[in-house]
């Protein structure tokens, strides 16, 4: 199911953050958590709609991610069912990380935009993209030029 909520997400959310100047450490864009809220309540809305039971997230269970979606179903119906894959002890033993999820999406044709040469994933929404993992966890590692999506590296 798909539904385009551009005009929600600006109007109701990065419109907001703007004007009240809504920086992490009074630095950093709060795009990737300004989005979970309204993915969250269009997940209710649509199980709401399908009469579904649970609804899940694929969040790591390390980051903050995991909270945002789930406060928010919470607030949402508070008797909806989460399914966390990386909260269930089989699923994360058998892919405890990246690799292995790279893996599995080569076996089985999924195309993702990682790669073992290109290790980091991104999130991108109208308001901002953002990048983790692999050689991004050093903060003196200047970004690759291949990782300029939006922009071209200074």
């Amino acid at each position: 199911l798909i539904e385009n909520v551009e005009e929600e997400f600006v109007q109701d959310y990065v419109f907001p953050s703007i004007h009240w100047n809504a920086l992490y450490e009074g630095t950093y864009l709060l795009g990737t958590s300004l989005a979970r809220p309204l993915i969250s309540k269009k997940q209710i809305e649509v199980a709401g709609r399908e009469g579904a039971v649970a609804v899940a997230h694929g969040a790591t269970g390390k980051g903050n991610d995991q909270v945002r979606f789930e406060l928010s179903y919470y607030a949402l119906n508070p008797n909806i069912r989460v399914v966390a894959p990386w909260k269930i002890p089989e699923f994360y033993k058998k892919y405890p990380g990246r690799t292995e999820l790279l893996a599995y999406a080569e076996k089985y044709s999924i195309p993702v935009k990682a790669s073992k040469e290109q290790p980091w994933s991104s999130d991108e929404n109208l308001m901002h993209i953002s990048f983790e993992s692999g050689m991004l966890e050093d903060p003196w590692q200047a970004p690759l030029p291949e990782m300029f999506e939006l922009s071209q590296s200074p």
